[in-house]
């Protein structure tokens, strides 16, 4: 009983780092929130810009991440519902945002 336990307990985490995995669209959330500086919901037309393409999606067993395609770096990582934006340039040279927007001196425009 004890070592169906001990390896209950040994999976479990893995388990679950595989259910909770974030996909590309939380990722492109992320990204996009982290270039524009806010937290607030980002529109549907936002996934459809054709600026996304340059970015590809790469799915470990347990952990996601997004590259862009021309440089082969990484852009984002994520493993169990946590996203951390590696390359927080990527998204405004793509987007084009200027440095003011970056700093969230226009958000309230």
């Amino acid at each position: 009983m004890k070592k169906w336990i001990i390896i209950a307990f040994v999976i479990a985490p893995f388990v679950y780092a595989n259910n909770k995995k974030p996909l590309l669209l939380n990722h492109q959330q992320k990204i996009y929130q982290t270039a524009t500086a806010s937290a607030d919901a980002v529109d549907k037309t936002v996934y459809s810009m054709p600026q996304w393409e340059g970015l590809e999606f790469v799915d470990w067993k347990f952990v996601t991440a997004t590259r862009d395609k021309n440089k082969q770096s990484l852009v984002s990582y994520g493993i169990a519902d946590y996203i951390k934006v590696v390359d927080s340039e990527w998204g405004p040279k793509t987007f084009g945002l200027k440095s003011n927007e970056i700093d969230g001196e226009t958000r309230g425009k």
